[in-house]
């Protein structure tokens, strides 16, 4: 009885160890199971700046993703970090209206299909470090996301300043439109379109019940667990209530945390710690644009100086020739002038062009700066 007690023991110490020791199912799914994974963090948004349309768009992930069809990672973690310039523990106001993001959807769309779908052969999670404003519609895109002990899922309801307009006709299409759009992407993620309306528009309401361990989102108040029954406000997730109603799928606030939950007990983090994977490529973008605008800024100022001098007729036009060529290295110079100034390249070359009118006439003074524009 004794001998059989101890096999028995044995047997299930085995098991357990077997367990512990069993590979990750996303590490089954690697070219080569018994090795190691090779992970690649790819930031969106770094050290604070995670702004959408200038920080993370298109252009600058294109060069990650052929960072990493050249390094050939066996995981991707995408670390979205936009706090949409926010950093209260509430929603009212805005902190930094500068690095309040703006989204083209367009350019999201491609981005993540970008990402998604031709480096879909290689596994991939989100880890939400901080998501406010349009971040959150481009982070539950994903299906696998984590989060952070204090990470948020807010701010989808800045999809209503698209719907904007006189004509109550004109809002009822915008809204079906906008909705919908920004609901794309969260069905590209597994997220029902119950749960995206309550996160964009107040007026509606958001219950979940459960069947079996499974999730039953409603659009009404009558569910196991009233989510959102204020018709004043959207739905906003902290990472913990994220957690309790499976949004997102565990808590963790290191690499090594997340590595854990995703069932890795062993990997490969060499690209990471030799700053070869997608945090220099990103934190260096930033750095570069943000650089090219503040000089962009000081460019248009001495237009503005220089253009109501007709003997400076020419340094007025070599300043603001700067301010267009960074616009055109950098799209995201021309979103933020776009942003803050409404100032497009479109305006800059009209500028430029009555400049050289100015010149060839022999007149000037009185005409630099954007008033009236």
């Amino acid at each position: 009885m004794k001998r059989t007690s101890l096999l028995i023991g044995m047997l299930l110490a085995a098991t357990l160890a077997f367990a512990a020791d069993a590979p990750s199912p996303l590490q089954m799914n690697q070219k080569d199971p018994s090795k190691a994974p090779k992970i690649y963090v790819i930031p969106m948004g770094l050290d604070g700046n995670g702004q959408i349309g200038s920080d993370i768009r298109l252009s600058i992930y294109e060069k990650v993703a052929k960072d990493v069809k050249e390094k050939k990672p066996d995981l991707i973690i995408f670390q979205m970090e936009s706090a949409d310039g926010k950093t209260g523990k509430t929603y009212l106001g805005n902190d930094d209206r500068s690095e309040k993001g703006r989204i083209d959807f367009e350019d999201a769309r491609k981005m993540v299909d970008l990402l998604k779908l031709d480096l879909s052969d290689i596994a991939q999670v989100m880890w939400v470090k901080d998501s406010v404003g349009f971040s959150t519609v481009i982070a539950m895109a994903w299906p696998d996301l984590y989060m952070t002990t204090n990470a948020r899922l807010w701010g989808m309801s800045r999809v209503m300043e698209f719907v904007r307009h006189p004509d109550p006709e004109v809002v009822r299409k915008f809204l079906a439109a906008f909705t919908g759009i920004a609901n794309g992407f969260l069905r590209r993620g597994g997220y029902p379109p119950e749960l995206g309306l309550a996160m964009m528009r107040p007026e509606k309401t958001l219950s979940v019940s459960w069947s079996g361990r499974n999730l039953m989102w409603r659009d009404d108040t009558k569910g196991t667990f009233l989510v959102d029954g204020d018709e004043l406000v959207v739905a906003n997730f902290d990472a913990k209530t994220a957690e309790d109603l499976g949004l997102c799928d565990g808590i963790a606030d290191s690499v090594e945390d997340l590595m854990f939950l995703l069932g890795y007990r062993e990997w490969d983090d060499s690209l990471c710690k030799n700053n070869k994977d997608g945090t220099k490529i990103v934190g260096d973008y930033i750095l570069e644009w943000r650089k090219a605008f503040a000089k962009s800024t000081e460019s248009f100022a001495e237009y503005e100086k220089y253009s109501a001098d007709p003997k400076k007729m020419n340094s007025a036009k070599q300043a603001l020739e700067r301010v267009r060529d960074a616009m055109k290295k950098y799209p995201a110079v021309e979103f933020r002038w776009k942003t803050e100034r409404g100032v497009s390249m479109d305006v800059v070359e009209k500028l430029l062009l009555e400049l050289k009118e100015k010149s060839k006439s022999g007149s000037g003074g009185g005409g630099g700066g954007l008033g009236g524009r």
